[in-house]
């Protein structure tokens, strides 16, 4: 069985109160020969949960991330 990689493309930090700081990273994993998952983890607040989700790509993630799925995994297509 292949082991699951997940590639980091972006981290950073905000201040969200006086004494507290949230963590964000941004990650991508190749789930299939044609799927890929963007996760996006915020530590350090509590958050509701809905029936949507989104992910915040910054310009410089998006870049790294058509980098990681041409170069990692293999879609020569992406442009």
């Amino acid at each position: 069985m292949t082991e699951i990689q997940h590639i980091k493309i972006g981290e950073d930090r905000f201040r969200i109160s006086e004494d507290e700081v949230a963590r964000r990273e941004l990650k991508v994993t190749k789930v299939d020969e044609g799927v890929i998952q963007v996760q996006e983890e915020v530590h350090g607040i509590v958050a509701l949960v809905g029936a949507t989700s989104s992910v915040n790509i910054k310009k410089e993630e998006l870049k790294e991330l058509i980098k990681i799925v041409k170069e990692e995994f293999g879609w020569n297509d992406i442009c």
